[in-house]
């Protein structure tokens, strides 16, 4: 019999995780981050505002004022996080390590080796560099790499901090699935019609810096990018939002659209022809298939191979094509190419071993693609910045996974294990491509550390042995064997 005190003092409502009056109330992020999510997958990556260059992406100059206004509210007491988290510590040791590069880069120099550059490369691009033509393209890229990753921290503290409750979360999530689908459905329009769809997107203020809204082609079929840099980036996005699509159609499922968003999703996933999405989605079920109770589980190994026929049936030739990716993957040249770079690059890492030399530093200009963002790590931030960088993904999935074990309420629970799946999907496609050279990816990683912030810091604040619990919280919710007695 559940008592009457049990049912006032029991589970607070989703939209109240933190007391009405609190200085929490003070920093609304929720707009603040739909704003981010909003504009960071609808605005073409290439779209900038020209003086700042790359990094002046509407989005990342969202994560920027993110950053400054996180500074303000924490320096002036209004932001309800007081102590160190998982998150705090995270972004203080990455900081350090992209400044430290930062300064190994300006202090020791850089240079291009002449046989640095890769023999696909245009013949006039082969022609070595002078020591101040390297000089300043460096320089400059390193400034870029700041503004970035001051941009990229802002969202991940504003979202890790500013969200004040599950439903704030929830509703980002909604977001971030509607939009998702909405960038998806531009990539099945291109992939019917072969549309270019640059003409659409004459933005006041923001000028391109590159070509973009091309569709590419692999095999017989199209591949398309739609408002990404590239057909990777596009297909690792939404395979990194599929499983949130997922958790709302299961927490929505009595709606009549509740399914539409995830079909979109998953089917304009695909429509990138790329074996990075495929891994995105085939890590990121695991995580929900090991995680999930036994009942969904069986529903949806049941409801793979209808996924699979229907995929096939819809479009041919996007299924066996995806399977050919991986039947051939080490006669692959692709794939060779990218290892053919092993060497090369561990006599660059040997010139800067500890520190590195800048984040955005090595240029595919003046050096090479490398399809692999931990090698890139390396380069660019040292050993210790490769084992800092890692720390801070490995340590968001952790505290995504943790709270899917410690909150409260079912719907929770789920939606941190959807966040924990994205997370790890993304994390896996870095060893794939080099992913924070795509905004949108970048961007899109960012947002998965706030968020699995966020999760840690409300399941923290549901425990009363907690010592993130606000003090205004006199109380702890019950647990539901708390509730029966």
């Amino acid at each position: 019999m559940i008592s009457r005190r049990a049912r006032t003092a029991g589970p607070t409502s989703r939209a109240s995780s933190v007391p009405a009056g609190s200085s929490a109330l003070r920093l609304p992020a929720v707009g603040f981050v739909v704003l981010y999510v909003v504009l960071l997958l609808c605005v073409p990556s290439q779209l900038i505002f020209r003086p700042l260059g790359a990094p002046g992406t509407p989005a990342n100059m969202v994560g920027i004022c993110a950053l400054a206004w996180w500074v303000a509210a924490t320096v002036g007491g209004t932001n309800p996080v007081k102590r160190f988290t998982p998150t705090r510590i995270t972004v203080a040791l990455l900081t350090a390590a992209v400044l430290g590069s930062y300064a190994s880069g300006m202090l020791q120099g850089w240079y291009a080796p002449p046989d640095i550059r890769q023999v696909t490369d245009e013949f006039w691009t082969l022609v070595p560099p002078t020591v101040t033509q390297t000089t300043d393209a460096m320089v400059s890229a390193a400034d870029r790499g700041l503004l970035s990753f001051a941009g990229w921290m802002g969202i991940v503290l504003m979202t890790a901090e500013g969200l004040r409750s599950w439903a704030d979360l929830e509703k980002v999530v909604d977001w971030l699935v509607w939009v998702g689908a909405f960038v998806g459905a531009i990539g099945i329009l291109q992939f019917a019609t072969g549309l270019n769809i640059a003409v659409f997107f004459d933005l006041p203020g923001l000028s391109a810096n590159s070509d973009f809204g091309a569709v590419d082609s692999r095999s017989i079929l199209n591949r398309v990018s739609a408002t990404a840099v590239h057909p990777i980036e596009y297909g690792v996005v939404l395979g990194g939002i599929l499983p949130l699509a997922v958790h709302r159609m299961i927490r929505l499922r009595c709606r009549p659209l509740a399914v539409l968003p995830a079909v979109v999703i998953f089917v304009g996933c695909n429509m990138s022809v790329s074996r990075s999405a495929v891994l995105v989605i085939g890590f990121a079920f695991t995580m929900l298939l090991i995680g999930w109770p036994a009942k969904w589980r069986v529903r949806a190994l049941l409801l793979l191979p209808v996924a699979v026929v229907g995929l096939r049936m819809a479009v041919p030739g996007l299924v066996g094509t995806l399977i050919s990716l991986f039947r051939n993957l080490f006669d692959d040249p692709s794939i060779s190419g990218r290892t053919s770079d092993y060497d090369v690059l561990f006599d660059v890492i040997g010139d800067n071993p500890l520190l590195g030399r800048g984040l955005f530093t090595f240029v595919p200009r003046y050096y090479r693609i490398v399809d692999n963002q931990y090698l890139i790590f390396t380069v660019e931030l040292g050993l210790i910045g490769l084992l800092v960088a890692t720390t801070f993904l490995v340590v968001a999935f952790l505290q995504a996974n943790a709270a899917r074990r410690r909150a409260f309420e079912p719907a929770s629970r789920d939606l941190s294990l959807a966040i924990a799946a994205s997370t790890l999907g993304v994390m896996v496609s870095f060893a794939t491509f080099d992913a924070l050279g795509f905004p949108m990816a970048a961007g899109m990683m960012m947002l998965l550390v706030g968020l699995a912030g966020a999760c840690w810091r409300l399941s923290t604040t549901e425990d009363p042995r907690s010592p993130y619990r606000p003090h205004d919280h006199r109380r702890a919710p019950a647990r539901p064997e708390e509730l029966v007695r």
